[in-house]
């Protein structure tokens, strides 16, 4: 049975008691979810099976107790033959085994009692069943529990076993029944996997799972959080009752490190039942999770798929501004002319990028985010129609806690009499994503075009409207991802006074390019030539045409920004009421800092991340440029 109860929790050690003797007991890791519809098979061999460790310490506890029975689920009857099993080693020679076929398949834990009771020595063991059956079964039960720390939970796949402890299954639906040995206490703690994404600097929530392995009824316990050098912060979780073979879902308290990089997250759990666990070695967890430094921003790419001929598309607009309505400036638009008839704002590029409907049909109104796939609205395609407001609604709220790998920071200089700029991106590598190529594309995208539009008049204003690459292509150009690297990339350009449509029927319809109302996209992704399923975007950045200060990519913490920068060369002055200043890379190194007493600081050129404390307290963060 598995408990959900969310308390907060603080810390004691008190003596470890043992109580009387068990009758009989369930030993496993079980909590007894059973579903047949999360049924599996590993591999492609007839023999499938599935285990689960037992260590040493919990071995010495249950040592002289005898193994009385096996109990286990199997979700089907058409097996040719099986064996339950402890053994020292997984694939050797088993220290007792049983026959056994399940006569029903219903979901339930069938018991398999052994003709003699085989005794425990004290020393480390598994457990585990091995079946033959057809390879269009699939035989096996896990409770999909949270994950355990390394080589508790086993599965048989083609010919040799697997370790599945960290993969997302859980415990073998699979249990010893022992008699003979003392009641105990043994509350374990599961290594803490946080969702989403960790900053430096802010309070994070995160969630776990313990699960008592003992005999007693566990009642109250403490939990102690800890993130990298920051001080631990517990709290006390009392007034549950979580029985013998149960999980327990937690949410530990708020708790901060000012630390970024890849940091231990360690939860320790103690004081159970205001005494002492049997086994204390299974009480801390530990889990590697990277803190991305202060001021790193992500933005979610949504890439819409309209056209002037589209009658549904206004409503379709509609929909995706009033799902993003509040967190706007989480997201970056562009409007590619494409999936329906050309336009007057069509681009060949923009048709290029249907191929990542997936299919040889396309529509309008559609979108995709990200360009990933949304479990909750296709599995098949990242394009999604966006006059389903449900779906559209969905598609807002899925990417906002993925973490997005790389930092992307832009600065724009441009004359405006010539038309004539160059964009300097640089990308920075927190965390790598993969093996997979990548790619950064850099976009013209314009506002406040006014053209007629099917459903919306004569003077519908069209935004965020794909004008062009400046990569000279729909795909962008391959990139390097190395963690802890930064790439910088510059791209010279010239804005015609007019942009045309270079696709269908309206090739050469010209509309002018308004430097105000232009902006430049640029983002990072993964590439691929036959999969457009596997073309994940990480993150984004844009920044507008005529304005010379770097914008996106660096979170503004308040709106009343209280200093200003001055520049006497490579010298930086600070005018204003603060405490503090703390001058970071983009790698999120700290470079140098100032107080409020000092005149100012030297740094080489490059860009910054900059974060103050003013005088109130409160911390503002902006972004620098040192030319």
């Amino acid at each position: 049975m598995r408990f959900l109860n969310r308390h907060l929790f603080a810390a004691a050690v008190l003596s470890f008691a043992m109580t009387s003797v068990a009758a009989q007991t369930t030993i496993g890791y079980t909590n007894g979810q059973l579903n047949k519809n999360e049924i599996l098979r590993f591999g492609t061999s007839e023999k499938q099976g599935m285990a689960f460790y037992v260590d040493a310490e919990k071995a010495a506890i249950l040592k002289g107790a005898s193994v009385e029975s096996f109990l286990t689920y199997v979700s089907t009857t058409q097996i040719t033959s099986g064996t339950l099993f402890i053994t020292r080693e997984l694939g050797g020679t088993p220290l007792c085994e049983l026959s056994f076929k399940p006569s029903s398949s219903r979901e339930k834990m069938y018991e398999y009692t052994l003709d003699t009771p085989f005794v425990l020595d004290g020393e480390p063991f598994y457990v585990g069943h091995i079946v033959e059956v057809g390879t269009s079964y699939k035989p096996l039960s896990f409770d999909l529990s949270q994950n355990f720390e390394a080589g508790i939970s086993w599965a048989y796949k083609d010919g040799q076993w697997v370790d599945l402890s960290q993969q997302g299954f859980g415990a073998p639906n699979i249990q010893i029944k022992v008699s003979g040995v003392d009641s105990f206490l043994d509350l374990m703690v599961k290594p803490v996997i946080p969702v989403g994404y960790q900053v430096a600097g802010k309070a994070q929530v995160f969630s776990g799972q313990v699960f008592n392995f003992g005999t007693e009824t566990i009642t109250s316990f403490d939990l102690t959080c800890k993130v990298g050098n920051a001080a631990p912060v517990t709290s006390h979780v009392s007034g549950v009752s979580l029985p013998s073979g149960g999980s327990y879902d937690f949410t530990l308290p708020e708790c901060m490190t000012e630390e970024s990089g890849t940091l231990d997250l360690e939860v320790e759990v103690s004081n159970v039942n205001g005494s002492v666990d049997a086994e204390v070695t299974d009480n801390t967890a530990k889990s590697a999770v990277y803190f991305y430094p202060v001021g790193v921003e992500k933005k979610i790419l949504v890439e819409v798929f309209t056209g002037q001929a589209c009658g549904n598309c206004p409503a379709g607009h509609n929909n995706l501004t009033n799902a993003m309505r509040g967190i706007e400036d989480e997201f970056i638009e562009v409007a590619h002319h494409a999936g329906y008839f050309p336009d007057q704002f069509s681009m060949e590029e923009s048709y290029s990028l249907t191929w990542l409907y997936g299919t040889s049909g396309t529509y309008a109104p559609a979108a995709a985010f990200n360009r990933s796939l949304i479990n909750e609205i296709s599995t098949t395609s990242v394009v999604f129609a966006t006059t389903d407001g449900s779906a559209t609604r969905a598609a807002v709220q899925a990417f906002r806690n993925i973490q997005p790998y790389v930092g992307i920071q832009m600065f724009n200089e441009i004359d405006e009499t010539t038309r004539t700029g160059k964009v300097t991106i640089d990308v920075h590598t927190y965390v790598n994503p993969g093996s997979q190529m990548h790619t950064l594309n850099v976009w013209l995208v314009q506002d406040g075009l006014v053209a007629m539009q099917a459903s919306g008049g004569s003077q519908y204003k069209h935004n965020h409207v794909f004008r062009g690459s400046l990569n000279k292509s729909a795909w962008g150009q391959l990139i390097t991802l190395n963690a802890g690297e930064t790439r910088r990339y510059t791209f010279d350009y010239t804005i015609p006074e007019a942009i045309a449509a270079t696709y269908g029927d309206y090739i050469g319809t010209t509309f002018d390019a308004v430097l105000s109302n232009m902006q430049i996209v640029a983002f990072v992704s993964d590439f691929s030539e036959s999969n457009p399923t596997a073309c994940n975007v990480y993150n984004a950045a844009k920044i507008a045409v005529t304005t010379n200060n770097a914008v996106e990519g660096v979170e503004e913490t308040i709106v009343n920004r209280a200093p200003l920068f001055t520049y006497d060369g490579a010298q930086v002055h600070v005018v204003g009421d603060f405490q503090q200043v703390e001058f970071y890379s983009t790698s999120g190194v700290l470079v140098g800092s100032m107080k409020q007493s000092e005149d100012a600081i030297t740094l080489p050129a490059g860009f910054y991340v900059v974060r103050t404390k003013l005088s109130s307290g409160e911390n503002d963060v902006q972004k620098l440029l040192i030319k």
